[in-house]
């Protein structure tokens, strides 16, 4: 299906759940650099706290932060997803960043990420999480607010030229945007950008690389002890998202029923269509057995995480960043309405099958 041309706000303000988010999932590496430096010096740890907080509370404030919207639309304190609160001690500079500022920005922020790098390289464990941690950050924040980001004149930013010029050009931050692409538009909400008709590869490589993360832990943990059942938690893990999951869930699910001879959804593409679609509501059982099945595949690593405190916080950090992610940005933009974690509004819902309605007549005319 095409989309509706109903108007997509630009994201003109941030929430209080915006910057608990995000500053819970920056707080990740921040957390995993300094265990890693306190194991040597605990001042070491105090200076890379004070290098952190100069860069974002001065030279980014002052080199970067001066030229963002949501920095100059504040008044007396920044209003934005990460640094809220703060005060406004810089004035405001709209217009492009000039090659110094970029310069200062940049090395500043390598300073910040490079620090700890020494006191980890003796531990591949905490490298590896503290390297994960921030790919996360940066693939999320790329991917789902660099596209509505109203700071354009961020190197990361990520909206189409023509809906800037509109912004630029009519100058009123309440004014909605039409974008075009596999997604039906909504209006009058700031959290999700549209309902999602159709994934892309690129949507299955990010949640596949989330959920990797939480399933290395776990096997990492069971592996350190036993070889055998690592094997066995494979086995479960894979029974469960190809034929449990499969079976009882994902053949209500309208992704499941659009994919011809292979699956094409962000948690599972190119795996063969074993079962055939059942475009009807899921019943109690289908939705017992889905859960039944998920909580086995979850609680299976517990007993060899409670012996790897590093593995267990990263086991329970992962689940957590998945289930918040997900609930947060796709779960209120998905057509899957049968779902009991949909939250796409019944405005919404109603208008999008206005649109599915009218197209199908449609089709039906020109046959």
């Amino acid at each position: 299906m095409s989309s509706s041309g109903i108007p997509l706000p630009l994201k003109t303000e941030h929430s209080i759940k915006d910057r608990l988010y995000w500053n819970f999932l920056n707080v990740i590496p921040f957390l995993i650099g300094s265990i890693g430096i306190a194991r040597d010096s605990l001042k070491w740890v105090a200076v890379y706290i004070g290098i952190a907080l100069f860069f974002f509370l001065v030279i980014e404030f002052r080199f970067a932060c001066t030229h963002c919207f949501y920095y100059i639309r504040s008044k007396g304190y920044v209003k934005c997803m990460m640094l809220s609160g703060v005060p406004k001690i810089f004035k405001d500079r709209p217009g492009s960043h000039s090659p110094f500022e970029k310069i200062i920005t940049v090395l500043g922020a390598l300073s910040v990420f490079l620090f700890p790098v020494y006191w980890l390289i003796s531990d591949p464990l905490l490298l590896g999480a503290y390297i994960v941690a921030w790919v996360l950050f940066f693939l999320t924040v790329h991917r789902y607010e660099c596209v509505r980001c109203i700071n354009f004149e961020c190197p990361m930013n990520r909206v189409p030229a023509e809906m800037v010029k509109n912004f630029k050009k009519r100058g009123d931050l309440s004014d909605n945007f039409d974008l075009s692409g596999n997604e039906f538009q909504v209006s009058g909400s700031n959290r999700c950008a549209s309902l999602k008709i159709k994934h892309e590869f690129k949507d299955f490589l990010y949640w596949y690389f989330v959920t990797l993360v939480l399933l290395f832990s776990a096997g990492l943990a069971i592996g350190i002890y036993s070889t055998g059942w690592v094997l066995v938690y494979l086995f479960l893990v894979l029974f469960h998202f190809y034929v449990l999951e499969q079976r009882f869930f994902c053949t209500h699910c309208p992704y499941y029923t659009m994919s011809e001879k292979k699956v094409r959804c962000m948690m599972n593409w190119g795996w063969p269509k074993h079962f055939r679609s059942r475009p009807y509501p899921l019943g109690k059982f289908d939705l017992a057995v889905t859960t039944l099945g998920s909580l086995v595949v979850l609680l299976f690593p517990v007993s060899w995480l409670l012996k790897e405190p590093f593995l267990l916080g990263t086991y329970l950090v992962s689940i957590s960043i998945f289930l918040l992610t997900i609930w947060r940005y796709e779960c209120c933009r998905c057509i899957y309405f049968g779902c009991p974690f949909n939250r796409v509004s019944a405005e919404v819902r109603m208008k999008f099958e206005e649109e599915r309605e009218l197209s199908a007549s449609l089709e039906k005319i020109k046959l």
